[in-house]
């Protein structure tokens, strides 16, 4: 569909004017006339050319509840009185407030016309004397045009490829009006009010508005609950205005609030429109006014890999268990991810179930030994962190925020607030949710979030909404897309292990089906499910001859091919993170393996896929996200995000069918619930119009869906939703008591608990200035692999 359509004249009905439709043309218009999916194909390039804002007041939408500013296509005719015929001349994109003012006789019927008039004096920068004369002229013309039919000519849109129904006759289409509003059909055309149509009799008029958008039957449910007294859990789907909630929640008390957000952009956005009494912030930026700002200089520290950290824990030997080879480096970055798994953790001291557990170990009892090894490691480590000018520490071991948060969490803070808001609770680690409920005790709990969408559980989160003791709810209905895009996610829900079911919002219409790029439509957005696909994407979006940008821009990956290619050709770098690595090699090794440099590593391995001078010559070609056409992004980085039009990459794989043991000759798809999860996101990232892409399959899927269940041998953080309550009733202390009561199962438990102490003396007392503990410690290292090889 070409963004201007043949003969349609752009110049007529500039800016914002009352624009009556005579009564005898009500109900017959553009949108009776023609079939949903075209309209739609009608209103996508129409949104597209205009930048998606309004071609009066400039705006964009904003879906928020207490706002619903939407994007409309509104219709421009021409009225030739000799003739009898009104013809569509132009469609132009109006936000739903100067849609209201256009229909001004509506706005008031529907009590809005205090709210109209106030924003056709703001946008035309009249006085309120100027615009009532403007609305009696405009409605002296509607008069004068309701008191004849006329003729429907809709030729810019038969002209432009579109199938247009056969319009009613002009007498049909004032018959049509007449039964539509309840007038008797001898009733005169002549109105009561020079602007107003006349109301039917029957039809009680609404309420006027109060300024904010009315709550759906759930929204007002969660309100009546929170001020009842209760703690809440509530389920929100996709777009079903979780914020908008809490912003009402937090409206029905004067008491001080507190809304902890994901991150800071969020909480930014919310401090804007919460009562004074609430403060939007992040955990982090508590934890950082409280403990994080004393370490400031070591945050901006260059990036240490571990092969060059492990001597400074006293690390020279390898490890072994049956053909598993642990290096001194891969031992000291197990004991840095263990100090991290801990920070996630609401667990006060570090203990083996912390400890990473590493692929190829023999057996379970390897992995204990391991552990006990690596235990001291990460204790050490974690002392170093919390006192670097103490005695025998070198304050050298990289330093992240988890870090400084986990000092905080263990300070127990008492968070000064009458109610507590955590929002996107599905993503929460063990250590914030412990936070949240030790606030039981003089605060209203408040989680909210979408079970469904908790896609961060491979860097620490956990869904804390399943064990949370409050009154459970749910928002679902969705105000980002209509019905078709949330069928399309109620295709993907059930595999998530969510009950929550999805319905959309009636004032909007989705459709969704394969676009056709080639024929011209262009989607606001490709999701990838990795960043090698992103980049896939950008090139040939790019090549098409497409403005593109990258979600979060390109910059760190520019800084990071720019070091690539400095550490390739053998010269150092000026990247600011990366100074103290030698080689490109160095920099994959850490990548691969320290817990540290795992954010890096997607990147480092476009680099390495793609190679420097290609990656660089791509992202020259970036745009940003104001000027460009089309946004690629991760499905990860758009969680969050909204686009009007949104096709799904070519690499979700499908899952392989696989033999049904339930049926003879039959086949099953399994589908991972992270699969699911992250499909979920991708889908309701679209407003309008969604493609599937690869997604699709899952309408014909090879053979018969179920949800794979993996069983997990892994120790897992159960969290603290429940088990703090337990806790405190039963005086239980989760600290680690020792590696002997961890291997009691073991034979010569008492051999192996003297030799985890006699490690355990080492690698404490360890100072580099002592000549004699190396060798020891390498002695009892090598007994234990011993023990770990026969086992």
């Amino acid at each position: 569909m070409p963004e201007v359509l043949p003969g349609e004249d752009r110049t007529v009905g500039d800016g914002l004017f009352v624009d009556l439709v005579p009564s005898s043309c009500w109900f017959t218009n553009v949108r009776s006339c023609v079939d949903p999916a075209d309209w739609e194909r009608l209103r996508r390039p129409v949104l597209r050319r205009t930048g998606y804002r309004c071609e009066a007041c400039g705006r964009g939408e904003d879906r928020r509840t207490d706002i619903a500013r939407y994007l409309d296509v509104h219709e421009r005719w021409t009225y030739d009185e000799a003739a009898g015929v009104q013809t569509l001349r132009r469609l132009v994109c109006l936000c739903s407030d100067c849609h209201l003012v256009t229909h001004f006789g509506y706005a008031t019927v529907q009590g809005h016309d205090a709210e109209a008039l106030a924003h056709l004096c703001t946008v035309n920068s009249w006085t309120r004397e100027q615009a009532l004369a403007h609305i009696a002229d405009a409605g002296r013309v509607w008069e004068q045009r309701s008191t004849r039919t006329w003729e429907l000519d809709l030729g810019i849109l038969t002209g432009a490829g579109i199938t247009v129904r056969q319009p009613p006759a002009p007498q049909q289409r004032a018959q049509i009006a007449d039964k539509t509003l309840g007038y008797e059909a001898t009733a005169s055309t002549t109105p009561s009010s020079p602007s107003v149509p006349r109301q039917r009799a029957a039809a009680p008029r609404p309420a006027r508005a109060t300024g904010k958008k009315r709550l759906t039957g759930e929204q007002q449910a969660a309100v009546e609950a929170f001020t009842a007294g209760y703690d809440l859990t509530i389920q929100a789907g996709a777009g079903a205005g979780k914020t908008s909630t809490l912003r009402a929640l937090a409206a029905t008390t004067a008491g001080r609030g507190l809304y902890l957000a994901f991150n800071k952009s969020i909480a930014t956005e919310a401090g804007r429109s919460f009562p004074p009494s609430v403060q939007a912030v992040t955990s982090h930026s508590l934890a950082y006014a409280a403990v994080g700002h004393r370490y400031q200089a070591r945050l901006a520290a260059p990036r240490i890999p571990s092969i060059e950290l492990a001597p400074r824990l006293g690390i020279d030997t390898p490890l072994m268990f049956g053909e598993r080879r642990v290096t001194p480096a891969g031992q000291c970055a197990a004991a840095q991810k263990t100090v991290l798994n801990f920070c996630h953790s609401a667990d006060d001291t570090i203990g083996h179930r912390h400890v990473p557990h590493l692929p190829g170990m023999p057996d379970r009892r390897s992995h204990r030994v391991f552990a006990g090894i690596i235990v001291d490691y990460a204790r050490r480590i974690w002392n170093d962190l919390q006192t670097p000018d103490a005695p025998g520490n070198s304050g050298g071991f990289p330093f992240g925020h988890d870090h400084y948060f986990k000092m905080w969490a263990l300070t127990e803070p008492s968070l000064d607030c009458d109610f507590l808001l955590l929002d996107e609770a599905q993503d929460t680690n063990p250590a914030l949710e412990k936070i949240f409920c030790d606030q039981r005790d003089h605060a209203q709990l408040v989680m909210v979030g979408d079970s469904a969408q908790a896609i961060y559980g491979w860097r620490g989160a956990r869904d804390v909404m399943t064990d949370f003791d409050g009154v459970g709810l749910t928002l679902s209905r969705s105000f980002r897309f209509g019905d078709a895009i949330a069928d399309e996610a109620n295709h993907w829900l059930p595999y998530t292990g969510q009950t929550l079911r999805l319905t959309g919002n009636p004032d909007l219409t989705s459709t969704v089906g394969p676009l056709d790029e080639a024929g011209g439509d262009v989607p606001d957005a490709v999701l990838c499910r990795t960043n090698g696909g992103a980049m896939g994407e950008i090139m040939a979006l790019l090549a098409a001859g497409h403005r593109v940008a990258l979600c979060g821009g390109g910059g760190p990956l520019r800084s990071l091919a720019l070091a690539a290619r400095d550490l390739q050709a053998g010269r150092p770098t000026q990247h600011h993170e990366l100074q103290l690595f030698t080689s490109w090699d160095r920099v994959r090794d850490y990548v691969d393996h320290d817990p540290a440099g795992q954010d890096l590593k997607p990147l480092v391995d476009i680099i390495d896929r793609r190679g420097v001078p290609a990656v660089l010559a791509t992202l020259d070609e970036l745009s940003s996200e104001n000027d460009a056409e089309v946004v690629v992004s991760t499905a990860h980085k758009a969680k969050g995000r909204e686009w009007p039009i949104v096709r799904i990459a070519d690499n979700f794989p499908t899952p392989p069918p696989q033999p049904d043991p339930d049926t003879a000759g039959g086949t099953i798809v399994e589908i991972d619930p992270d699969y699911a999860c992250l499909a979920y996101v991708a889908v309701t990232r679209a407003q309008h119009h969604l493609d599937p892409g690869s997604l699709d399959w899952i309408h014909h899927p090879p053979g018969r869906v179920r949800t794979r269940t993996t069983p997990d041998n892994t120790p897992t953080d159960r969290g603290v939703s429940g088990s703090v309550h337990r806790h405190r009733a039963e005086g239980r202390d989760h600290r680690d008591h020792g590696a002997g009561q961890d291997l009691q199962r073991d034979r010569d438990p008492q051999r192996i608990g003297e030799i985890l102490a006699s490690h355990r003396a080492c690698t404490a007392t360890r100072h580099p200035s002592d000549p004699d503990l190396p060798a020891a410690a390498r002695r009892w290292a090598r007994v234990m692999t011993g023990l770990a090889s026969r086992w």
